[in-house]
């Protein structure tokens, strides 16, 4: 299974446990963290990283600037598919060859989420989590100190990061499962600041043939889906989990609609669709790509008509499937999800 270019967006992750560094590092962890998050944006910098998922290794040059009180970013692909992200403000080009998956994000994915995915919110993190510093060691030839967020239960990841020690910039970070297994790992190989950043670089290349396609971050939040014309409920959440966002959306090979429900404690976060079972698949699947894991589940709705449960999120798999056996309808409106 390679990484998904939904994956490969989702890109800045993790942190994790253990020891707490002397005081001489001043700040709390939690400043520490709302200064990487100031860092992402306001900081000129231009490295190139390795991320791994699942069972790929992806290598990625990104350029990041702030003009005339606009933010400029580059992500560059430096293997497998060619292919380019350019941000400038709210509006976001992807560059790519003919055939690339990544066209069709267009279609399945938000335009505000795809292209904000570059930077995971750990200044969201909530108390179900604990935050500490575990040392310090070097990163792309940079002193970096250590920061663990470690899970109150085994419902969620937990999570490593190095921060580079004068700027606070991510210089690595890893997604750790329960057992201490890295499910996905972010790198650094060398990274430059400041001065040292060429506005050139967030010039796009291109190459012959290639395909651009535009997207534009959302200015306005679409009108939220009141919970009550949500066909279906989470019987079962993990503590600190809540909706975050709802949504019915329509299959664009069907026309079909799928209640879809998104669900976050702040830092972890996973979806979970309801749609009318389809004529051919899987009633009951698990599969996983690093951290993220999806499960499908067959439930009956009030008139014993089957639809399909889909949850895709990065949770452990045991969590995954409790939450998606929990999905019943909602009393009282038939439990259809076509309206």
């Amino acid at each position: 299974m390679t990484t998904s270019p939904r994956s490969l967006l989702a890109l800045f992750a993790g942190l994790w446990a253990a020891m707490m560094l002397p005081a001489a590092h001043g700040d709390t962890p939690r400043e520490w963290l709302d200064d990487m998050n100031r860092a992402f944006s306001e900081l000129s910098y231009d490295g190139i990283f390795s991320y791994f998922s699942g069972q790929d290794l992806a290598s990625l040059r990104v350029i990041h600037m702030v003009v005339d009180g606009e933010q400029r970013e580059r992500l560059v692909h430096l293997n497998g598919a060619p292919r380019e992200i350019v941000r400038r403000g709210d509006q976001v080009a992807c560059i790519v060859m003919p055939g690339d998956a990544l066209l069709e994000l267009e279609e399945s994915i938000p335009s505000g989420p795809f292209a904000r995915a570059f930077v995971r919110r750990y200044d969201r993190i909530s108390e179900n989590y604990g935050l500490s510093f575990f040392g310090e060691d070097r990163v792309a030839d940079r002193t970096a100190v250590r920061l663990a967020v470690t899970p109150r239960d085994d419902n969620r990841y937990g999570y490593r990061l190095w921060l580079d020690k004068q700027t606070r910039m991510l210089l690595r970070s890893e997604l750790i499962d329960g057992d201490g297994q890295r499910l996905e790992i972010f790198q650094f190989n060398q990274v430059r600041f400041g001065d040292a950043v060429d506005p050139a670089g967030l010039e796009p290349e291109g190459k012959d043939g290639s395909l651009v396609s535009h997207l534009t971050l959302a200015t306005k939040q679409p009108e939220p889906v009141a919970r009550e014309d949500i066909a279906w409920q989470v019987g079962w959440l993990p503590d600190g989990f809540s909706m975050a966002a709802a949504d019915i959306r329509r299959a664009p090979s069907s026309l079909k609609s799928i209640d879809t429900m998104m669900f976050s404690d702040g830092l972890a976060a996973f979806s979970v669709f309801v749609e009318d079972m389809p004529d051919s698949g899987a009633a009951s699947m698990v599969s996983r790509n690093g951290a993220t894991v999806a499960v499908t589940h067959m439930v009956n709705g009030e008139r014993q008509e089957s639809y399909l449960v889909t949850l895709v999120g990065e949770i452990p798999t045991r969590t995954a499937k409790r939450i998606a056996r929990s999905v019943l309808p909602r009393r009282g409106d038939g439990g259809q999800s076509g309206r």
